[in-house]
């Protein structure tokens, strides 16, 4: 009896936690071009939701110069990396490379939130 209600007890907490949790992802991509690097974050069709990760201190929007930079930044709020790739694009004699780094974070459930307040 004891052991059943032990799993059952298990059971039930594992289930709440990964309700209370949802993982969320992004992008970051940088371009070279002309011996210029840029860099942007791509949040999905929820961008304005996270807007004020690339933001400063006074609200002005941040850019960064390398994808390290903002990897870093982004790291602040949770973010980790999950997986990397590059597209390459061009002929022999102009060839243009974009990398793609995708990140992750946990973030609580919309449903979790709604229950809270």
């Amino acid at each position: 009896m004891k052991k059943s209600l032990l799993t059952l007890v298990c059971i039930v907490a594992f289930s709440v936690m990964s309700l209370a949790q949802t993982r969320i992802y992004a992008e970051i991509v940088g371009n070279e071009y002309s011996g210029a690097e840029t860099v942007k974050v791509e949040f999905g069709k929820n961008s304005q939701r996270f807007a004020y990760m690339l933001k400063d201190l006074n609200g002005k929007k941040l850019s960064f110069r390398t994808m390290v930079d903002a990897m870093n930044h982004l790291a602040n709020f949770g973010w980790e990396l999950e997986n990397t790739y590059v597209v390459v694009d061009g002929d022999y004699d102009r060839v243009s490379s974009e990398y793609h780094w995708i990140i992750s974070r946990n973030e609580e459930s919309e449903e979790k939130k709604g229950m809270e307040k």
